[in-house]
């Protein structure tokens, strides 16, 4: 028996009824998790929308990739340093639903006297209570750059 003939057999047994609300269900969840992206207001988008959904995740997705890689390279051949996050600021920008923060960091290279950075950093809501005022962090240094800085703790 293949894939398609258990799938086939496990429908034809279920109540209709059963098969409508597991499917709202699953609107439900997707329209929810669309929202908490910020792609939509709660609902879910229309077919005519689709087009114009796809690019903004696309877009998102490139800022997503863009930034990470930033932040690797800079860790593989930053100048380890520590820092002391001074202020943070939300700056009203969100990517893929994750709010983008200017962080004021005060880094002392070892050997060096302490200056600070301005950093936009993307913080998750969930790992927002790691980036409180006064909470220190191990720190890359881009070489090429002092004011590229990339926490790695």
């Amino acid at each position: 028996m293949g894939l398609f003939d258990r799938a086939k057999n496990a429908l034809a047994g279920m109540d209709p009824q059963a098969m409508a609300a597991q499917a709202q269900a699953a609107q439900q969840l997707a329209a929810q998790q669309l929202a908490r992206a910020g792609y939509s207001d709660g609902t879910l988008p229309t077919a005519a929308e689709g087009a114009d959904l796809r690019e903004r995740m696309q877009a998102d997705h490139d800022v997503l990739n863009a930034y990470g890689q930033e932040l690797n390279r800079v860790i593989a051949v930053g100048t380890p340093a520590t820092g002391v996050i001074t202020g943070a600021v939300d700056t009203g920008e969100r990517t893929a639903g994750n709010a983008w923060y200017r962080i004021d960091v005060e880094v002392t290279i070892p050997g060096s006297a302490p200056y600070t950075v301005a950093k936009r950093e993307m913080v998750a809501a969930q790992f927002l209570a790691n980036y409180a005022i006064g909470s220190a962090h191990g720190v890359a240094v881009d070489p090429a750059d002092p004011q590229n800085i990339a926490l790695t703790s």
